[in-house]
C-alpha cells in the first residue's frame, strides 16, 4: 500500500492488474495493507466513478476476513 493508502492487485485469471483507492470500511483497507506480496483474496471490486482503472474494494457476499482462521 502506498502513502496515498492505494494498492495494486492482480487478478491472475484475468491477467489484469487493478489499482484499488478506495474502500468498503477501514477493516478491508487494514487488512489488504497487511497481505504478503502474492497472497490470494477474493474482493469484490467497483470502478470509481468513470476513470480508467481506479476501483473500490468490498467484502464478496459472505465474506467478513480476508484471512480464513479470523
Amino acid at each position: 500500500m502506498n502513502n496515498n493508502n492505494a494498492i495494486n492487485v492482480l487478478a491472475p485469471s484475468a491477467n489484469r492488474v487493478y489499482q484499488i483507492v478506495d474502500y468498503e470500511d477501514s477493516r478491508i483497507r487494514e487488512e489488504l495493507s497487511t497481505l504478503a506480496a502474492g497472497k490470494l483474496v477474493e474482493l469484490k471490486l467497483d470502478r470509481v466513478g468513470k476513470r480508467a482503472n481506479v476501483w473500490r474494494a468490498s467484502w464478496p457476499d459472505g465474506v467478513e476476513s480476508l484471512f480464513p482462521s479470523r
